[in-house]
């Protein structure tokens, strides 16, 4: 064998037993605030609760909110929004659903928008070219699957299962409202953005009909049963990414508990932590320091220490 074969064979054998993680490496996540993601494998991207924009406190409780395109346009990635196949909408809140029209020009006109009926009544005057899938009735429960919806070319796929929506302030939930009609005017006040139904959902990204990467995603903290998915889909691949919402009430004292002791992931992401009424330029602070510090302990104590927990920072990736 002569030496240029010999360097080459070393090199192809170090790169085929790389001590990488093969999810770490291929995987890329972008944290845009609140529930918004981008979590790209290769040509394949999800987008997740689309919320840039950081209207401040005055103005969600006494003004107007439209999304602040040039706010919006200086931090999305334009080459990751133009390979979207899925986005996912946990529940149709101002924080969760807003910026979706304007960021619809950046993800193409094939991708599937998977939500509730009535993220799809308030989106509808919008027009938006994109499709919208309804799953309020094809949402599954902690004993039963529900249906898969696939991406156009069929590498993407994801399941809803249903959640809650915790209290806003003293046992109440406010904004609960589901639509039943398309919306004939612009949602412009913080109350046109009603929660409908609230969801959770498990992606995967398929290689040959083979799952390569699966994630689950709960961007509300919920009380269990709501948001949980039959046991019986670990049996096919089993949970890489957990993203959940921080915990912020006493409503759910046992919360994240069951979601994690179910998924046992390989790493958590905290998510929706940070005071999303502060504009990113500013220093990112928790919106509720003491609920995020024990959810960061509680995981600390009760995960496995192979388990990575991370509390993501707005515009970082991963």
């Amino acid at each position: 064998m002569s030496v240029i074969h010999y360097l080459l064979s070393l090199f192809l054998f170090c790169v085929a037993f790389s001590p990488l993680q093969a999810q770490n490496a291929q995987t890329e996540i972008r944290y845009y605030g609140t529930g918004c993601f981008t979590i790209q494998r290769g040509e394949n991207v999800l987008l997740t609760d689309p919320f840039i924009d950081n209207p401040s406190a005055t103005r969600v409780l006494f003004g107007k909110i439209r999304t602040d395109t040039n706010y919006v346009k200086q931090y999305l990635n334009p080459a990751a929004f133009a390979k979207v196949k899925l986005v996912i909408a946990a529940h149709a809140h101002y924080d969760h659903l807003m910026d979706m029209p304007y960021l619809s020009q950046y993800v193409p006109d094939s991708a599937l928008i998977v939500s509730s009926k009535t993220s799809k009544h308030l989106l509808s005057y919008y027009k938006l070219p994109q499709e919208l899938v309804v799953v309020n009735d094809s949402m599954g429960t902690k004993n039963e699957k529900g249906e898969w919806h696939y991406s156009l070319d069929s590498t993407m796929r994801t399941m809803a299962f249903k959640s809650i929506h915790p209290p806003h302030i003293a046992g109440i939930n406010f904004l609960k409202k589901r639509y039943s009609h398309d919306l004939i005017a612009e949602p412009t006040l913080v109350s046109d953005w009603q929660e409908g139904q609230t969801l959770s959902f498990m992606v995967d990204w398929l290689e040959d009909s083979v799952v390569s990467y699966r994630m689950f995603f709960m961007s509300s903290m919920a009380k269990a049963p709501f948001g949980l998915f039959p046991k019986e889909l670990l049996e096919e691949r089993g949970i890489d990414d957990l993203f959940i919402g921080s915990s912020g009430t006493s409503e759910y004292a046992s919360y994240p508990g069951p979601i994690v002791e179910l998924s046992r992931p390989k790493r958590i992401f905290i998510i929706h932590w940070e005071n999303f009424f502060r504009k990113k330029d500013q220093p990112f602070k928790s919106i509720n320091a003491n609920g995020l510090e024990a959810m960061q302990a509680d995981l600390k104590q009760n995960c496995s220490s192979e388990t990575q927990i991370i509390t993501p920072i707005p515009l970082q990736y991963y």
